[in-house]
């Protein structure tokens, strides 16, 4: 299923839930003794995204999640990334992909693979 820029911007105008995008930040150092990381830091942002079921029409083909988020680009200070969390609706969920949209060389949204 293939979508236009402006199309998964509409899906997220009305459809789109309050969700939050949890980022950990590990700029600490690694101890061995203990694994862990000291240092890290975890940093919420909000957003009105869309989540919607994906699923493939090839059946032998590994899809590596079912589920998709759009994330809309504007507002958002960050770039969502592999292992970020995303919280909303009583459900969390990791982003395992991200694919960045663009229109004219600036990102219009993020369309992100986030298993639970």
């Amino acid at each position: 299923m293939s979508f236009r820029s402006s199309d998964l911007l509409h899906l997220v105008k009305d459809f789109g839930e309050s969700l939050i995008l949890r980022q950990v930040t590990t700029s600490g150092t690694y101890s061995p003794a203990t694994g862990s990381v000291t240092g890290s830091s975890t940093t919420d942002y909000s957003f009105i995204g869309y989540m919607y079921d994906y699923d493939i029409m090839n059946p032998t083909e590994v899809v590596r999640g079912t589920r998709k988020c759009v994330v809309p680009a504007l507002g958002l200070s960050v770039e969502p990334q592999p292992d970020d969390l995303m919280l909303g609706s009583n459900d969390m969920v990791k982003v395992s992909r991200v694919v960045s949209i663009f229109s004219d060389g600036s990102p219009v949204c993020y369309l992100c693979d986030v298993e639970e």
